[in-house]
């Protein structure tokens, strides 16, 4: 038996055009549409775009976010993206930022294969900087049961909490995509991270950020690129690299992670065994509330050197 599902992970340019928020925002959407159109002629059954892709590069603050998101979850950019998605018969992942039912969320949007709205994920821990622009978090972890099989989302900061994924993963998720905006840890913490989130919980993993300018090189709080697709194993199968691209991947989801001799004899199904050997009863200092402590004062400015001071 086999479901195989083409995967593509969409890296949009950290560039647009336009002065404007509402032209930069026109052309962040109008590039979507044009990635889109190449991940469906790919062939494509799910391709998911990096976070709040809509308003990257406009100015949004506390003073503007209400009349900056989308007004309306689902809105326009379901409505534009949807023809695409039932054009090639492909799922699609629009995160963004946008009212749902009145209040600011960060939320990917998942468009069906007809082009109609199934519902979205609202980012469980936004960062101190959205609360303070008036992003409001979500709480739960739903998964979708598609027609090649179970998927879930997390949002940039979620993955730096294990726990986001082990929750995708007990609540039945196969593929959990990540769109983010991280970057500046660099290609280290990234390996780490990506490939640990998708060996721990034997599930596939799927990151999309967005992509350097072209003739630029990538350096500590730039834009990480690096969108992929990660399997069971921690083996990246596909990434689009530093520059705007698409990463795709056939991957079968009858074929999950093996493991040989590691806790039983023999070869196993690693995600059945975790499952199986799991202790919640002792799990308890993980749901323990803590009280919120301020951070630590950052160390003293670094600025970059200069070309000239580099090269002496």
């Amino acid at each position: 038996m086999t479901r195989k599902v083409t995967i593509s992970s969409v890296q949009l340019p950290n560039f647009r055009e336009g002065t404007t928020n509402a032209e930069k925002r026109e052309s962040n959407i109008r590039t979507a549409e044009e990635m889109l159109l190449e991940a469906g002629q790919r062939g494509s059954d799910i391709a998911c775009l990096g976070e709040m892709f809509n308003i990257l590069g406009c100015e949004v603050g506390k003073e503007n976010l209400r009349q900056e998101v989308d007004p309306k979850v689902p809105g326009d950019v379901v409505e534009r993206l949807g023809r695409l998605a039932r054009r090639y018969r492909m799922y699609v992942i629009a995160p963004i930022y946008g009212l749902v039912n009145g209040v600011p969320r960060n939320i990917a949007q998942l468009i069906g294969r007809d082009g109609g709205y199934l519902g979205g994920y609202c980012k469980v821990h936004p960062t101190d900087g959205e609360l303070k622009k008036g992003i409001v978090a979500g709480d739960d972890w739903p998964v979708w049961e598609l027609d090649f099989g179970k998927i879930g989302m997390q949002i940039c900061h979620d993955a730096s909490f294990p726990e986001s994924a082990r929750c995708l993963m007990l609540n039945g998720a196969e593929v959990i995509f990540w769109p983010h905006v991280m970057g500046a840890w660099g290609d280290i913490t990234w390996d780490a991270m990506l490939r640990l989130r998708a060996y721990d919980n034997g599930v596939w993993h799927v990151a999309s950020c967005f992509g350097v300018e072209p003739n630029r090189a990538w350096r500590p709080g730039m834009m990480q690129g690096r969108s992929s697709i990660v399997a069971p194993d921690g083996i990246i199968l596909a990434d689009a690299g530093r520059y705007p691209g698409i990463a795709t991947a056939t991957v079968d989801l009858d074929r999950p992670r093996i493991a040989h001799s590691f806790t039983l004899q023999g070869e196993y199904d690693f995600r059945t065994d975790v499952l199986n050997n799991r202790r919640p009863d002792t799990y308890g200092p993980l749901v323990k509330p803590r009280k919120r402590v301020p951070p630590a004062a950052p160390p003293g400015p670094r600025p970059w050197l200069s070309d000239e001071e580099l090269n002496g």
